[in-house]
């Protein structure tokens, strides 16, 4: 990288240093430390130090008078004199707190707490969990046949993980179904981008990190295979996306820009190691009737970068809440043992509103998700022996989309039998692994009741905000 180039001198110089023993005497007979090489590091590639060298001197000398032997706290405090997003982080904090980068051995699920228990909220790609069918919304209730409902989800977390190698028996919970499953732990060099058809000529891509290239590896893959799948229209996923690589990022927008020559984004760093770096379209080969993108406070970074970038562009309409405000990018320096500096080194800008550090990106259309509680008796009686077709309009069609509604399959309940119910109770007969049919057959209707025994009392969120993005591309394509 060009803007590496110059930093160069600096770099060789902080390395002689971080190999050396502590007080270990240079050429000119000055005595250096391992402080003073990290402290090279970060004068070196730290945004703020740029304009001020002695910036970093001033806080050294304070924090030195009052605490000699306190290394690992200083550098600390004088990081997060600089900017919120600097740390000197021991090996252990930093595979903790930046797995993504890493990986881990795992069966490969996100999840988060809910009302209901441990949730999945996303299967990764190539992983053992995607292997053995789990799937996104299904709540774990046992984790080698023990019950885990009302276990913390840094407790079933913990239970998930072990040695490579190693199996564990997970049951879930899918729309009122229970359904086991065994899978065996493996090193996940995580891809953080999945794929499914919501309904005819509409793709849902779910990016939840940008971890490596091989994100963008697999996202590219999905879009270049949308032409043959018939999609017209894209819901982009990127809530509770924390970022990652901003490479992986900008490659994204570029493919999903129709029009060459647009520009995507900005990336600034200190003015000698390049100044401004400005991105642009080549043009998409694969262009779509309509994008979503659906964002919320965990959309920072460089998911914000590629949600503001669609923005700006015109690319795409932004659905949800105001993003979390990460406009800055970090490097992650590993030191001899083991340690690592993350160490702010760029800000990143959008095309047209410039920066997004501490402010966020405000949605085209702002929705907060729906909160419902299961009242099984409240519904109205379901017909379970009387099939309904595509075209009826009836209370019995009305009975059955409350029970689809409550499953998150459908916007709402409606007396009308249309397109939008054809692809709720197509997806309701895949998860109960029916055979597709055009129709509500008596036997899918009886597995939509239970589901509603099975669950009532049971309090949950409902995805608003991908019901709504859902009708939008419906909208735009028809």
């Amino acid at each position: 990288m060009k803007a590496l180039a110059k930093k160069l001198a600096a770099l060789a110089l902080s390395a002689a240093l971080l190999t050396a023993p502590a007080g270990a005497v240079t050429a000119d007979g000055q005595s250096e430390t391992w402080f003073d090489g990290v402290w090279a590091l970060i004068n070196s590639f730290g945004l703020k130090a740029e304009d001020n060298p002695y910036i970093l001197q001033n806080y050294i000398n304070k924090y030195l008078t009052e605490h000699p032997e306190e290394l690992y706290d200083v550098l600390n405090d004088i990081l997060s004199l600089m900017d919120t997003h600097s740390m000197y982080l021991s090996a252990e904090e930093y595979s903790q707190g930046f797995s993504s980068v890493e990986g881990f051995v795992g069966i490969g699920v996100g999840m988060e707490q809910t009302a209901n228990g441990v949730r999945i909220a996303e299967v990764m790609r190539y992983s053992a969990a995607e292997e053995a069918g789990l799937q996104i919304g299904d709540i774990i209730v046992e984790v080698d046949g023990v019950s885990v409902l009302d276990t913390p989800l840094a407790d079933v977390a913990e239970k998930l993980r072990g040695q490579e190698g190693t199996t564990v028996s997970i049951t879930v919970q899918r729309q009122g179904r229970g359904v086991t499953v065994t899978c065996t732990r493996r090193k996940i060099n995580e891809t953080y981008v999945s794929n499914k058809t919501l309904a005819e000529g509409i793709e849902y891509i779910k990016v939840t990190a940008m971890g490596s290239e091989n994100d963008w590896k697999a996202f590219e893959e999905i879009w270049n295979g949308l032409p043959d799948k018939g999609a017209k229209a894209v819901v982009l996923d990127l809530r509770g996306n924390g970022g990652g690589v901003i490479d992986v990022a900008i490659q994204m927008a570029n493919a999903m820009v129709p029009n060459a020559d647009v520009y995507l984004a900005g990336v600034h760093w200190r003015e000698d190691m390049g100044g401004l770096t400005r991105h642009y379209s080549t043009g998409s080969q694969i262009r779509m009737d309509k994008i979503v993108v659906l964002v919320d406070g965990g959309t920072a970074s460089a998911a914000e970068l590629l949600a503001g970038s669609l923005k700006e562009t015109s690319s795409a309409t932004l659905v949800g809440t105001k993003t979390y405000g990460k406009g800055q990018g970090q490097f992650h320096l590993e030191l001899v043992n083991g340690d690592k500096l993350v160490i702010t080194t760029l800000d990143l800008e959008l095309p047209k509103s410039g920066t997004y550090e501490g402010k966020g990106i405000q949605p085209d259309v702002t929705v907060e998700n729906e909160q419902v509680t299961v009242n099984a008796a409240a519904l109205k009686p379901l017909d379970t022996k009387t099939p309904l077709y595509f075209g009826d309009s009836s209370e019995g069609v009305y009975a059955m989309t409350e029970r689809l509604h409550l499953l998150g399959l459908l916007g709402g309940a409606q007396q009308a039998f249309d397109g939008d119910v054809l692809d709720a109770v197509a997806a309701f007969r895949q998860t109960y692994e029916m055979a597709p049919a055009q129709y509500a057959s008596p036997e899918m209707l009886d597995a939509l009741d239970g589901a509603m025994r099975s669950l009532d009392g049971q309090t949950y969120v409902l995805d608003s905000q991908l019901q709504l993005a859902l009708e939008m591309c419906r909208l735009a394509i028809k």
